[in-house]
């Protein structure tokens, strides 16, 4: 089935004239790995590699990458391929070509057989229709405007009556001490301190990771939980990823990699095709013993 689907991908390649050398080209990738592809094999390296590439790969012929992915999986599994996507759109296409002419309706037209004078009738009912609910729309309006209004009289001398009536009372107001407001002021100024400086301790946790590799790399992290990134490094190129926290990382040659925190090198412990699942955070690297979970 693997061979099945590696045809199914050469036979579209070629279809729309694009060679193993543009492929290559474009997606940087060896074009050694782009002929194994268009060959049916698989095994040229581990499996994580071997995804991004296929990815790689059908992006650059016109493919969706998540379809062949899954087409991936299935031949891998020995089960039947189903068509390419754009040749199942070809076929549904031809169809819709092939229906005559004579058999599309207009669904919007007028019957010929009905009469004007009913359908004159049928006008003057609906403008009938609209017209009364457009007027009950106009009372419904009126009635909730009084009811409003009689309601906001009520509170209004429901108040009335308590400030000025109520027992003949007379309203007293306060006075407080001047060092009893001089103090409180104080407090409020040491409270403001406090919350000006936590917001500077939190900016300067603030994480910056570059990620440099002298190799083809294949990279997934995630920032303080959320935000997932999934990307390939080539021969002597980086990328810069900030977290407030923690990141979680997926290193697929991480041999080949170097980390750097806050302008800060890492001690990464890595060989060459070697997969490491790892977190890091300002205290440094700590080594996960299975692959994480992204959301």
């Amino acid at each position: 089935m693997l061979e099945k689907f590696a045809e199914e991908l050469k036979a579209f390649r070629e279809k729309n004239g694009i060679t193993l050398q543009q492929i290559a080209q474009k997606s940087r990738i060896d074009l050694k790995f782009i002929e194994a592809i268009d060959k049916g094999d698989f095994s040229f390296l581990p499996e994580v590699y071997v995804k991004a590439f296929i990815k790689q790969y059908a992006k650059m012929i016109g493919l969706d990458e998540k379809i062949t992915i899954n087409k991936y999986e299935a031949a891998k599994k020995g089960k039947v391929i189903e068509p390419v996507p754009s040749e199942l759109k070809e076929s549904e296409e031809k169809k819709i070509d092939e229906i005559p002419k004579a058999e599309i309706k207009r669904q919007d037209s007028v019957p010929t057989a009905t009469p004007i004078k009913s359908y004159q009738e049928n006008i003057i009912k609906e403008n009938e229709t609209e017209g009364q609910a457009f007027i009950d729309k106009i009372k419904n309006d009126k009635m909730l405007f009084s009811g409003v209004v009689g309601g906001t009289i009520i509170i209004l001398g429901l108040l009335i009556y308590l400030l000025f009536f109520k027992s003949g009372s007379d309203i007293v107001i306060a006075e407080r001490p001047y060092d009893e407001i001089q103090k409180e002021n104080q407090q409020r100024f040491v409270e403001n301190n406090k919350n000006n400086s936590s917001a500077e301790v939190s900016s300067v946790d603030s994480l910056t990771l570059k990620i440099n590799s002298s190799d083809t790399c294949w990279i997934k992290i995630e920032s303080d939980g959320g935000n997932v990134l999934e990307f390939m490094l080539y021969p002597n190129s980086g990328k810069t990823v900030k977290a407030a926290q923690k990141f979680v990382m997926i290193i697929g040659n991480s041999g080949s990699t170097k980390l750097e925190l806050n302008s800060r090198l890492l001690n990464l412990d890595g060989k060459s095709k070697e997969i490491k699942y790892l977190t890091v955070d300002k205290n440094g690297i700590s080594y996960l013993n299975a692959p994480p979970t992204f959301k």
